[in-house]
């Protein structure tokens, strides 16, 4: 039988208040779980993006690397190929160390050999013999090395293979041109130095210029041409920016700088005929150049006291001649115009150079 109980009213509000306040709560519980799947999947995409930017980034860091080793390798095989080049084929390029027992070593070898051209050769280790000597493009005779330190770089001879496993001796020509201290090299570890073998062309031409003023007269013997010839006869090898150092009839010697070489800026001088150029010197130049500054500001100051003491404008001539005054016997002397003022004050300026 069909249910027909009525509920009081009161229950109907607090059923209809029930629902709604579950309907509430489903929504709010609905809201959050899809602000929580959408904060989700922001995360992962998020999380995807970043990942395909540091893969992008390694990528291109891998790419980076790879074309920096490319350069590196490209960058040794074209100084292989340049270090092989200067040295006609023989590839010798070493990192060795300017010790105090290795320049004993050289100096007495050089010496008990009875060497005049050894100003400038240097004394190598034996382990760089086997290396050298197992290249056929080696020349026994008069090889050339470059060394370098200190920023600057020379050349030399060889004098021989008697230096002690990693080290190098050098002469004092070559200590000084690189501006290595006797005080480095007696040190334990001495100096590092690149040494390259090259081959120099023989010298055609060198221009020196003295330090000294009056080179001409003070060198020993007067004859400068004679001085440089005795100077080079202890030398294999010529570098622009050497230093040489010729006797001076006081008995003192004369600093020389070796300002240029041809046909390269480095060359051999064993068995050439060498044009030698000497040019003033730097002292001279720099009394030639201070004198120019002097004349320059004499020079200057001139036109400025023209500038300032304009000549008068020239006057005309009266139209009568008036009749002359009668001379007094106690006639005062005539005052200087301003032409001649100005012209006296000229003369001044011009006995101040």
């Amino acid at each position: 039988a069909p249910d027909n109980t009525k509920f009081p009213l009161n229950v109907y509000s607090m059923l209809s208040s029930s629902f709604a306040s579950s309907k509430r709560r489903l929504q709010a519980e609905h809201s959050s779980l899809i602000d929580s799947a959408l904060n989700k999947q922001s995360l992962r995409s998020q999380a995807l993006e970043e990942a395909r930017a540091r893969r992008a980034r390694e990528k291109e860091a891998a790419s980076a690397q790879r074309a920096a080793s490319h350069e590196r390798l490209l960058h040794e095989e074209e100084q292989l190929f340049l270090t092989r080049e200067k040295g006609g084929g023989v590839l010798f390029s070493s990192e060795l160390r300017v010790t105090a027992l290795a320049c004993a070593s050289l100096h007495d070898s050089g010496a008990s050999k009875n060497i005049r051209r050894r100003a400038d050769k240097i004394l190598l280790p034996s382990s760089a013999k086997a290396e050298l000597e197992n290249q056929p493009g080696f020349v026994k005779g008069s090889p050339s090395f470059a060394i370098t330190a200190n920023g600057k770089t020379t050349h030399a001879g060889l004098l021989g293979f008697g230096a002690p496993d990693q080290q190098i001796g050098l002469p004092p020509s070559i200590l000084e041109n690189l501006n290595i201290d006797d005080a480095d090299v007696g040190k334990i570890q001495g100096v590092q130095v690149h040494v390259q073998y090259v081959r120099l062309p023989k010298g055609q031409s060198a221009k020196f210029q003295p330090v000294q003023a009056g080179f001409e007269e003070r060198v020993s013997g007067g004859d400068v041409e004679a001085a440089l010839q005795t100077e080079l006869l202890t030398r294999c090898t010529l570098t622009a920016g050497d230093t040489l150092h010729v006797p001076s009839s006081e008995g003192t010697t004369l600093t020389v700088r070796v300002v240029g070489a041809e046909p390269e800026s480095a060359v051999q001088v064993v068995d050439v005929d060498l044009e030698a150029i000497v040019l003033p010197s730097e002292e001279a130049e720099a009394a030639m150049e201070a004198a120019r500054r002097r004349e320059a500001a004499l020079e200057e100051a001139r036109r400025a006291f023209e500038a300032a003491h304009p000549p008068p404008p020239s006057k005309p001539a009266p139209a009568k001649m008036k009749a002359a005054a009668p001379e007094s016997d106690e006639q005062q002397a005539p005052q200087p115009s301003a032409e001649e003022r100005r012209r006296a004050a000229l003369e001044a300026l011009e006995k101040r150079r």
